[in-house]
């Protein structure tokens, strides 16, 4: 029982540490910031943006920031916020941007593992 109990524990300790350190590699994205600035942070630590292939079948708001350049998005939303994705990659892992409003303002992340 308390070997099941010291496992739980140590396997609890490993998540949350990784979620620590998640977070502190992305110390530099900010909330509001614009994506471009987001984009080359990250571009600098390595991550390469994926270029979206099935870009038809996104909105007609991410075919024209595809044909902007920004060839990551992988799709809007436009209504209120103007919500767009976008996405990144380093090794076996997918990061994937959310920005708000029309001038691309960043405003979070998450972390797709493979």
């Amino acid at each position: 029982m308390i070997k099941t109990y010291n496992i739980y524990l140590i396997v609890l300790c490993l998540f949350y540490a990784s979620l620590l350190s998640a977070n502190e590699r992305f110390t530099n994205l900010k909330e509001g910031m614009p994506y471009e600035e987001a984009k080359n942070a990250l571009i600098a630590q390595g991550w390469q943006a994926v270029e979206n292939k099935q870009i038809n079948r996104s909105s007609l708001y991410a075919v024209e920031i595809y044909n902007q350049g920004m060839t990551e998005v992988v799709d809007c939303i436009s209504m209120e916020l103007d919500g767009c994705r976008f996405r990144f990659q380093k090794g076996s892992e997918i990061l994937e941007i959310k920005t708000i409003t029309r001038r691309l303002t960043f405003d979070s992340f998450k972390i797709i593992k493979k």
